[in-house]
């Protein structure tokens, strides 16, 4: 029953009920807005560019998936082809996010901003991703790097809720770090590369490191292509081994220290395909604690400072959606979470 905010009273019945109508009928068409939005308004697309593979969605005001694709990593143009292919068939979102392997150029007064850096990937190097996808789909774009992405997803939708300030490191195929300050993540011209910080050898490790690079730095020490070069065997088929565990435990806790030293962070958070691991959590916390000697102010005794990352293979791809997301005017249906 809707509730008329005008004085009836001895008013005639017959002009009571054309009011009623009037009135209705206004109501209506004020609410046409809301419940007739177009499915633009809603939906929002987003691009998880990786280098093996590519992720694209859309995805609706709640975050949940609508559609997806999966798509091998290959030639820039044969991927990015199917990427816009992928988005023309789905040409209802109202803003695109890209969450995207790097190195990449993050320097908004850069003229190459949003593309490829130099990097390992055959053909790659230059690829200007958020040029190249914004002019295809001609919508607001937006990128970041798929570590940065990760990271905000996990302080907003995952296990770093409630955290001010929050470190995100995803251990895989490399080691990459994202730090966010006040739910932003931190970068000065460059985004930050903290898989490539030196690390002191453990006591008898003379593995020389597979970082094309550096050698042994850490992820040339705890990648997963290291442990797999150091031990003869993928990391999923090496068990709960004590020997290959707490080495690399030691390796990923010295990445900690340093994080905890500067930056502080409320809450440090592992994931990828080695990171994630449930056993490698706790580990890296005793190896943490070890390394630290008792200095800090908040965390020399914080048992709850290192966890592993609730999202698992979704954050790069929900960071993008909610990139995609920061892109819509402050009246949108998609208001910021």
């Amino acid at each position: 029953m809707v509730t008329m905010l005008v004085d009836r009273v001895g008013w005639p019945r017959w002009v009571i009920r054309i009011v009623d109508c009037h009135l209705l009928m206004k109501q209506a068409v004020a609410r046409m807005p809301e419940t007739t939005m177009t499915t633009s308004q809603r939906l929002l697309g987003a691009v998880e560019a990786g280098g093996t593979k590519f992720r694209a969605a859309v995805v609706d005001a709640e975050l949940a998936i609508v559609d997806q694709m999966r798509i091998p990593t290959t030639t820039p143009a044969a991927t990015l082809q199917a990427i816009t292919d992928f988005f023309a068939a789905n040409d209802t979102i109202s803003a695109l996010g890209i969450a995207s392997f790097g190195p990449l150029i993050v320097d908004p007064e850069s003229s190459a901003y949003g593309s490829i850096a130099p990097t390992p990937k055959p053909g790659w190097a230059g690829t200007p991703l958020l040029d190249h996808l914004r002019d295809a789909i001609r919508v607001p774009v937006a990128i970041q790097t798929d570590v940065e992405a990760a990271a905000v997803a996990e302080h907003r939708l995952g296990a770093g809720r409630g955290y001010g300030s929050m470190a995100y490191i995803t251990v895989g195929t490399g080691i990459g770090a994202g730090v966010l300050v006040d739910g932003i993540p931190f970068r000065g011209r460059d985004h930050i590369e903290l898989g490539h910080m030196p690390v002191r050898r453990v006591d008898g490790d003379d593995f020389a490191g597979v970082c094309p690079f550096h050698g042994d730095c850490l992820e040339g020490m705890a990648s997963g292509p290291a442990i797999q070069a150091r031990w003869g065997e993928t990391p999923s088929s090496l068990g709960g081994r004590d020997d290959v565990w707490n080495l690399e435990a030691d390796y990923l806790a010295q990445l900690a220290r340093v994080l905890t030293y500067s930056f502080s962070p409320d809450k440090i958070l592992f994931s990828g395909g080695v990171g994630a691991r449930k056993h490698l959590a706790p580990r890296i916390a005793a190896a943490t604690s070890r390394h630290l000697g008792g200095y800090s102010v908040s965390h020399a005794a914080n048992a709850e400072l290192i966890a592993t990352a609730a999202l698992g293979n979704d954050a790069g791809l929900m960071g993008a959606a909610l990139l995609a997301e920061s892109l819509l005017p402050s009246d949108s249906p998609n208001p910021q979470r």
